[in-house]
């Protein structure tokens, strides 16, 4: 009976644990983060490795599926998968837990390792060709822009330790506690049993009132040794503790001064730019004529976009081919008038193909000539949703592939030049996910960082909304403008400190504007990436591994 009830808490923390987690991630309720993992942590603590696994799955799988519902609105086939392979990130976690808490008997040694674990895992979803990084904590405060300045430094991951670490010290103070109070009750229990009398028996009786004053004596010696060492202990628990709040709150001041030194002081020169929303559907583009993307007139005298207007940016794959070709004949005469009348160049995301029928998928931008003066392909398009990496080893997950073109993943790094302004990096969609791309593209020299994405597919979900989240990290990581240009929403202008200067309405047909700046004033992140999360994992490794020498010697020594 009691064994039942201890699962079913432990069930309901897990779940409890997962929807706190859920619902950090809607921009209101972002402080839960900080406390979600807590009933997760106790759980664990007092799991064997079997039972560890279990909860971890469960906690993992009800985290992800609150989190990436929205893919369903796409594909239930390739969501499946995605609950399953993401939920072994928990399961490896969980593992590794149940491991470094059964085996580290030093508090502030084992928030380390557990905390680098975690980041680790969080890197490594960063990193492979399946990356699929939703879910990272740090992403949860997105919006918190004092306590996500860190990233300049660190990148997203910084975020994600600090608050592991928070969440492992409140949980190690709350285990600490619910251990003491065990240990009390089960020492008074034990002593009990043990000198309890027989009714029948009166001379047992009376031996057992002398020997309950020598355990009295006995019970109050032990409990004196019981508070000296929860003493002892506690300090090892509440001083480590400390030191991290104080930092997470340092953090946050630190990044509250920055804020307010920085806020609107913008360097480097300006493009006035006009992000056109078409809101088409995939149908769309195939299927009727390509004047469905042409916006409606903002300008004065007739003028298709505002005075000062330099450069009108299109989301990705707004149409398919060359600019000239037949089939985008509205278009492009639209384009070639507008681009010549009022003197502007045009940045297009487009589906290219060559004589061989590799397909790509392109940026290229356009002078008021409509001349290309610079091209860059998608370097990692979205597996089985654009293409089926590695189709001989992974030929088991072909079930998968809903692509509808195989495009080609190209390897090169290519900066799209504005004349007289700096450079572009760019990304394409999923790549925003991935920060690597946009520090690379930031250490070669862009000045400026732009996104085209289409979530049309995912209607009016979560998608898009998750998808802008994803660029308004990389503005913060990197120091740099963001330009975020969607199909369907949200198309933004991102500040380089994170803040949303201008933004669309999802599933709306609209033109937003505004001025970016371009600056070569690159942040520690951007020059050197994780440097400071290899630092901190090296550090935790050493002192392991002078901790493990150091038990080994104390073993020898008592034989």
């Amino acid at each position: 009976m009691i064994k039942t009830m201890r699962f079913y808490i432990k069930l309901l923390l897990s779940l409890f644990s997962a929807g706190l987690l859920i619902t950090s991630f809607y921009d209101n309720f972002s402080f839960l983060v900080w406390f979600a993992l807590i009933p997760y942590f106790i759980v664990i603590s007092s799991c064997t490795l079997r039972w560890s696994v279990f909860f971890s799955w469960l906690t993992g799988i009800f985290f992800f599926a609150g989190i990436t519902y929205w893919f369903t609105s796409y594909s239930f086939v390739f969501w499946f998968p995605i609950l399953g392979i993401l939920s072994i990130s928990f399961i490896v976690f969980g593992i590794a837990f149940c491991f470094v808490y059964s085996k580290i008997k030093v508090p502030i040694l084992r928030i380390m390792l557990i905390s680098s674990i975690w980041a680790a895992v969080e890197f490594f979803r960063h990193r492979t060709f399946l990356a699929f990084p939703w879910g990272v904590l740090g992403y949860s405060q997105h919006n918190y822009l004092p306590v996500m300045q860190i990233s300049k430094l660190t990148g997203v991951l910084g975020v994600s330790i600090f608050i592991v670490l928070f969440n492992l010290c409140l949980a190690e103070m709350l285990i600490y506690f619910i251990n003491s109070k065990k240990q009390g009750v089960f020492t008074g229990l034990f002593y009990y049993s043990k000198g309890k009398p027989d009714n029948n028996s009166e001379s047992k009786g009376l031996r057992y009132l002398d020997s309950k004053i020598v355990l009295n004596k006995v019970i109050e010696k032990k409990q004196k040794l019981n508070s000296f060492k929860q003493k002892q202990s506690w300090k090892k628990v509440f001083i480590p503790a400390s030191f991290i709040v104080a930092a997470a709150l340092a953090n946050i001041i630190a990044g509250v001064i920055y804020l307010t030194l920085n806020n609107g002081n913008y360097a480097g020169t300006q493009i006035n730019v006009a992000l056109v929303q078409p809101n088409i559907t995939f149908e769309a583009k195939f299927d009727t004529d390509t004047d469905v993307l042409i916006p409606q007139k903002t300008g004065i005298a007739g003028n298709y976009f505002k005075s000062g207007t330099e450069l009108v940016v299109f989301p990705e794959s707004i149409i398919w081919g060359a600019i000239d070709l037949d089939r985008n004949k509205s278009f492009y005469e639209w384009v070639k008038n507008t681009a010549k009348n009022e003197n502007l160049h045009f940045i297009i995301g487009q589906i290219l193909w060559d004589e061989q029928e590799n397909y790509y998928n392109a940026v290229q931008l356009y002078t008021p000539d409509l001349q290309i003066i610079g091209r860059y392909n998608k370097m990692h398009p979205l597996p089985c949703a654009e293409y089926m990496p590695y189709p001989k080893a992974l030929g088991f997950l072909s079930f998968m592939n809903i692509a509808k073109l195989n495009i080609i993943p190209v390897k090169e790094f290519v900066l799209i030049k504005y004349p007289g302004k700096g450079n572009i990096g760019t990304n394409i969609c999923f790549e925003s996910t991935l920060p690597f791309i946009s520090r690379t593209f930031r250490k070669m020299g862009a000045d400026v960082l732009f996104t085209f994405t289409d979530t049309a597919g995912f209607k009016d979900s979560e998608a898009a909304r998750y998808h802008l989240v994803f660029s308004q990290v990389r503005a913060i990581e990197n120091n740099s403008f963001m330009v975020h240009s969607g199909n369907n929403g949200i198309s933004a202008i991102i500040d380089s400190n994170g803040k949303i200067l201008a933004q669309t309405s999802l599933v709306k047909k609209e033109v937003i504007y505004g001025t970016v700046y371009l600056n070569s004033n690159k942040s520690f992140y951007s020059r050197f990436g994780e440097l400071i999360i290899y630092i901190y994992f090296a550090l935790t490794f050493i002192w392991l591994s002078i901790h493990i020498i150091r038990c080994i010697s104390r073993r020898k020594y008592k034989k």
